[in-house]
């Protein structure tokens, strides 16, 4: 598509409304409110999670509230056009056919899929220095070159967003299904009902799709194929591909695993160097995630046992993970924890602002299960200033010593 046909509201004067669901994602208020600060505003996060369904939403609030839709530029780098240019020369196309001069005039520059202009963090930091009329909003499907190169070069100019797969709360609020936060007990049975629904659905085209074996195939066609097959090699020439796949098949359909590197090497044949960078590639585009082992004794974090994650558990669902390994990649995800414990025999899950918590997806909780969990917190609760810890359990409440048992719903829906 051309410059004039992906902004069709300089001619129609509106954002056609099947690009504006009236649902919003929670993040859309925090980027509206901060439209007027000077700071490029970036927004960043896995495929099809809607980062440019908030796009389109933001363009349609601001003619709303009396912008000129000739004044709000929007260029999709999806688009092998566009991505043939540079974003300067856009810039002078879309003077060109309105007759706006984009040096001298207040103009929205909305920038989606920006990784995949040809040199776009030059390009923004120069308009950005050298001209202040322009309010440059910037997109990307990973993280690969957005937090890296970005975060150098824009540093000072930009205010960075990540927007995830839905939260349960909002895949409630997708479902038009409204729950007192305060009271959320007394709407127990709506939740719980709820809550198996969206394991399933963690992306807003998929909150009423009924077809698992549809989302199953969407997960693996529509995320993990793109980032693999497009996304990595267009970023990082001379990307393994094969490998790749190789490593995403290993580990997306065990997550949790230890990072064995040398074995690893061994098995693939490859040296450890090229896993180093596939791991890299990986972590950055938000397939996987990595999880260090924490040392309270030594204030410090080992990567000699590090586990490997999903970025988050609707990556294995092509893979069919057993219920109680998804659930724990579901807490990891949520709990947004970057630690795990474990000296000898003796591991905690994760610790959260050093608050250890375990899983374990059983209706009955004994002593045993949490025998970890007590020993951290007899050894490092004073040291740690922690005092309690909690067991995620299927469906059960309650405490048992200083240990909160809470149901999987329950934490992902008010978290601890």
């Amino acid at each position: 598509m051309k410059l004039d046909e992906l902004n069709h509201w300089w001619a129609e004067k509106s954002v056609r409304p099947e690009l504006v669901p009236k649902t919003r994602r929670a993040i859309f208020t925090v980027i509206k409110r901060e439209l007027k600060r000077r700071q490029i505003q970036i927004l960043f996060g896995l495929r099809r999670v809607g980062k440019s369904t908030i796009f389109y939403q933001l363009i349609d609030e601001l003619i709303k509230s009396g912008v000129d839709p000739l004044h709000i530029v929007y260029c999709n780098f999806d688009e092998p056009e566009l991505q043939e240019k540079r974003i300067g020369e856009h810039l002078k196309e879309f003077s060109r056919l309105t007759g706006v001069d984009y040096k001298k005039e207040r103009l929205y520059l909305f920038l989606d899929e920006a990784q995949k202009s040809p040199s776009w963090v030059a390009d923004v930091k120069l308009l950005y220095d050298t001209l202040p009329n322009l309010k440059i909003l910037v997109s990307g499907s990973a993280s690969l070159n957005i937090l890296s190169e970005a975060k150098k070069s824009l540093a000072g100019r930009a205010l960075y967003y990540e927007l995830k797969p839905l939260s349960f709360s909002e895949f409630l609020h997708f479902k038009g299904i409204r729950v007192e936060k305060r009271r959320y007990l007394l709407y127990r049975d709506v939740l719980e009902r709820e809550f198996s629904n969206f394991l399933l659905r963690p992306f807003p085209e998929l909150v009423n799709e009924s077809d698992v074996s549809f989302i199953k195939r969407y997960v693996r066609s529509s995320v993990i194929e793109p980032i693999i097959l497009k996304d990595i090699p267009k970023e990082f020439k001379g990307a393994d591909v094969l490998l790749l796949e190789k490593i995403i098949n290993l580990f997306l359909s065990n997550p949790g695993q230890y990072l064995m590197l040398d074995e690893l090497a061994r098995d693939l044949k490859r040296g450890k160097a090229t896993l180093y960078k596939v791991l890299f590639y990986l972590e950055f585009s938000f397939l996987v995630k990595r999880i260090l082992n924490y040392r309270p004794s030594l204030r410090a974090a080992s990567r000699k046992l590090s586990k490997l994650y999903a970025y988050h558990p609707c990556l294995t669902l092509p893979f069919d993970v057993p219920r109680e390994k998804f659930a724990e990649n579901l807490v990891m995800f949520e709990s947004e924890a970057k630690y795990y414990w474990r000296e000898g025999e003796k591991e905690v899950d994760f610790l959260k602002d050093f608050i250890p918590i375990e899983v374990k997806l059983k209706s009955k909780i004994t002593r045993r299960d949490i025998k970890w969990v007590s020993f951290f917190l007899r050894k490092y609760g004073k040291k740690l200033d922690v005092r309690e810890g909690y067991v995620i359990t299927k469906d059960l409440r309650g405490k048992l010593d200083n240990i909160n048992l809470m149901p999987l719903w329950e934490f992902c829906f008010k978290g601890i």
